[in-house]
């Protein structure tokens, strides 16, 4: 819960010293208030972390949070006002006052006064209701000492386990067995480490257990020079050396040496000796501790190695000289095998063939992790009721937590308190749901739960992507896709994963399977089933419970009279919506009152076919950050006044329009990527492209008609990924060739089925010193490339595939030291080889 207070907290904080605030603190006690507000909330940051500790033992303080986060939540809301205000009076700003506007000007100074007594009086009751929970918190006497990292308990590892309970490891064990004994040189150090990399549960411990207990492995280093860590999460190089001289039997009592006492006695005792290092469950170390450490084993033997096991891939890179060993789930028959021998005694099976046949749905469901199979063998342990197995078979939600999620409750643990919120917030959707890296990266920006530091320029999407990937990292996302050409990484989460967000997100998100199914009024992100067979009276007994939703996903949404009573209802009842996810929908209006949601971040309506037009009151979601019209076949035409939607980071179109006019895509100076994808009847596009000076991604794609693009794309100055695929009349602006070249930060180029493209357009030598890739495919008439080519320093990858035209490389590209280059189907390149690494 702490994850969510802390994150919002310092949201507030931030907010508080907007400029949005600023203008309003002239009315009379605002600024006050709003000074208390901030010392509040600072006062109360210092103490969430020793809350977080006693909320698990102590009811009471774990209210308080409750009631802290509820307040959080409002006064967020409250402070989105305001700037959904400021806003407003931004475009505003812009327009010019006819007589009409005069008249309409003075109403909207007369509700600006309004407005900012309000707001004084809003201010004045946060403040109030923020004072009754800090006074609270002094009866709980809640330490500031206690930082967000803290000790947990934590099972420690030992050395031992028989080799007859584990099942399905026998190639891992006898290929490390194998390097362990190796006498390879290994340069400058004597010393191999070899990382085991897996997800909680899949048997990381066990598989380094049996390796160390191997009578040829206690051969090779002898038993007195095997060492056997369970690490702490903290990296502490005093207690390692300490437990390793304990281990090796230095025997001296040395609790009072300081570091450099304590090294002198490590270097004497490793002086020359093969030995065998595990360092069980490494969780945290930064590359210069790990080099430390290894300097003081310098004197080592050749051939020691050492054995690291980790959840986190990270750790690999740092502390690995060989390539890891990733733990793979156990094949269906490993997994049967091992959960047999936990839920029967030995022979007992087969008196049970109708429970093995339920026992072989129920592995199933584990997806091959070890922990699962076993925790759940145990708990049929002698339970030979067919009701009992049955029940385990189809239970939603398995309550596992006294082995499965507290193991991986710990690296949740450990995240970030932003991280956190990411994680909680993927249960929301359905168990075994495929999610797109960048869909998901929108919705968490949506929902504030990535912010950027302050002390650099990231942009929201990077640092997104960077918790995307620690997710996969940690083993709570698993890879199921990679899709190249759009930087998409399609992931799922196994379903113990799954069950841990749920258990982590509490009721703050739900993932409703039928209508009737209970729901907490404190249930903030929800996804609803398809309301198309469900009555008025159902649906509005089931939204009636809800108030403070913030993220709606409801799919495949039509224009019965049930679905459009449940979005008309979802878009006047939650005023405080951030993300709605209506994809595959054939409903063909959306309300008019969507103008209404001034916190709206997130519209997909993604894949409607059935839509041909939106409401002019979408253009007042000054708020939006990413609207997604992809697949809308039947949209004649954007919002004349998109113009306005002036906080828009991400567009993806799809319409029927000829050609986009000028003053309007081109005024969304906020933008960064940019889709014009399936625009069958597209011949061009705005002429005022270069005043997207925030454009970091730009992708046309099946445009059949697009036949050129506006010189000012190459002014696109923060522009660094450009696609350009299945536009056959397209043809590339040559630009001037007289004209100095201007500089750019392109870092992708992929141009696919192009086949107007003869040569690759001069501006784009501007990007020569930061083109990292470029991919070309299907372009049968391309016949050279550009001489600057080879001064492209920084590429990368240069892939070529199927120009049949193209008979030469620039002299001097195979000299780019970091250059992967893939040719493919190029019979006039014959000469260079299909593929050169």
């Amino acid at each position: 819960m702490t994850e969510v207070v802390s994150s919002i907290l310092g949201t507030l904080v931030e907010k508080l010293t907007s400029s949005a605030v600023e203008e309003i603190q002239l009315v009379r006690g605002v600024k006050d208030d709003r000074e208390k507000l901030k010392n509040t909330l600072e006062m109360i940051q210092t103490v969430l972390a020793d809350a977080e500790q006693k909320q698990i033992k102590d009811k009471a303080v774990h209210l308080w949070l409750l009631r802290l986060k509820n307040w959080c939540y409002d006064a967020e809301d409250a402070l989105d006002e305001f700037e959904a205000r400021a806003l407003w009076r931004q475009v505003r700003s812009t327009e010019h006052l006819t007589l009409k506007r005069k008249v309409r000007y003075l109403y909207s100074w007369i509700s600006k006064m309004i407005f900012q007594f309000k707001v004084a009086h809003n201010m004045k009751e946060l403040r109030k209701s923020l004072d009754g929970i800090d006074e609270e918190k002094t009866r709980f006497n809640l330490s500031t000492d206690v930082h967000e990292r803290t000790i947990v308990l934590r099972r420690e590892t030992h050395s031992f386990v028989p080799a007859s309970n584990v099942i399905g490891r026998n190639e891992e064990k006898e290929s490390i067995i194998e390097m362990l004994r190796r006498w390879d040189d290994v340069g400058a150090r004597n010393i191999e480490v070899l990382p085991i990399i897996g997800m909680g549960g899949t048997g990381k411990t066990t598989l380094a257990t049996l390796v160390y207990n191997d009578e040829r492995v206690k051969e090779h280093f002898t038993e007195n020079n095997q060492v056997w860590l369970s690490m702490p999460l903290e990296f502490n190089m005093k207690n390692i050396i300490r437990d390793i001289i304990k281990s090796l039997g230095g025997g001296a009592k040395f609790d009072d040496y300081n570091l450099e006492m304590l090294q002198n006695d490590l270097r004497k005792l490793v002086q020359n000796q093969r030995c065998l290092f595990v360092m069980d469950d490494v969780w945290a170390t930064s590359r210069k501790d790990w080099l430390e450490l290894i300097d003081l084993l310098g004197g080592i033997s050749r051939g020691s190695k050492v054995i690291v096991t980790s959840r986190n891939q990270v750790i690999a890179e740092i502390m690995g000289t060989v390539p890891p060993v990733n733990l793979a789930n156990l094949s269906p028959e490993d997994s049967l095998t091992l959960f047999v021998k936990h839920a029967f005694e030995q022979g007992q099976e087969k008196n049970h063939p109708d429970l093995i046949k339920i026992g072989r749905q129920i592995v199933s469901k584990c997806g091959g992790n070890p922990m699962a199979v076993k925790t759940l063998g145990s708990l049929l342990y002698s339970k030979s009721s067919r009701s009992d197995w049955e029940y385990v078979r189809d239970s939603e939600v398995w309550q596992l937590e006294t082995d499965i999620l507290p193991s991986l409750r710990i690296s949740y643990d450990l995240m970030s308190s932003h991280l956190k919120q990411c994680f909680a917030y993927c249960s929301i959707f359905p168990k075994n749901y495929e999610f797109v890296n960048i869909d998901l990266i929108q919705l968490w920006i949506s929902n504030g739960f990535i912010r950027s530091s302050g002390t650099n320029q990231e942009e929201l999407e990077e640092i997104g992507q960077q918790y995307f990937e620690e997710l996969i990292s940690r083993s709570f996302f698993n890879v199921v896709d990679v899709e190249d050409t759009y930087s998409l990484l399609v992931c799922e989460m196994h379903d113990l994963i799954y069950e841990l967000a749920i258990s982590v997100a509490k009721t703050e998100s739900s993932n409703m399977k039928e209508w009737k199914q209970d729901i907490s009024q404190m249930t903030r992100h929800i996804s609803f089933p398809n309301p198309l067979d469900v009555s008025k009276d159902e649906l509005r007994d089931c939204l009636s419970k809800l108030s403070r939703v913030r993220t709606i996903v409801c799919k495949r949404l039509g224009s019965s009279d049930s679905e459009a009573f449940f979005l008309e209802t979802c878009v006047s009842r939650f005023k405080y919506l951030r993300a709605l996810w209506l994809e595959d929908s054939s409903f063909d209006q959306l309300p008019s009152s969507i103008g209404g949601l001034k916190h709206l971040r997130y519209l997909r309506l993604r894949g409607n076919k059935s839509i041909n037009k939106l409401p002019k009151s979408v253009c007042e979601l000054r708020n939006l950050q990413t609207l997604d019209l992809g697949g809308c076949e039947e949209l004649e035409a954007l919002p004349a006044n998109i113009k306005n939607m002036i906080s828009l980071r991400l567009l993806i179109i799809t319409t029927k329009q000829q050609r986009f006019p000028e003053s309007g895509i081109g005024c969304l100076t906020s933008l960064r990527w940019l889709y014009i994808v399936f625009c069958e009847y597209l011949e061009a596009l705005f002429d005022d492209i270069q005043s997207l000076s925030s454009l970091r991604k730009l992708c046309i794609a099946e445009c059949p008609k697009l036949a050129s693009l506006p010189q000012g794309i190459q002014n696109l100055k923060a522009l660094e990924h450009l696609m350009m695929l299945d536009c056959e009349s397209l043809r590339l602006p040559e630009g001037d060739s007289h004209e100095p070249r201007s500089m750019f930060r392109l870092q992708s180029l992929i141009l696919h089925k192009l086949p107007e493209l003869v040569s690759l357009p001069e501006w784009l030598e501007g990007s020569a010193s930061t083109l990292q890739k470029i991919k070309i495919e299907d372009c049968p008439n391309l016949s050279a490339l550009p001489r600057w080519l080879q001064n492209c320093s920084s590429l990368r990858t240069l892939e070529i595939e199927y120009c049949p035209k193209l008979s030469s490389l620039p002299d001097g590209v195979r000299l780019i030291p970091t250059l992967k280059l893939k040719i493919f189907d190029c019979e006039e390149l014959s000469s260079c080889g299909e593929e050169d690494d």
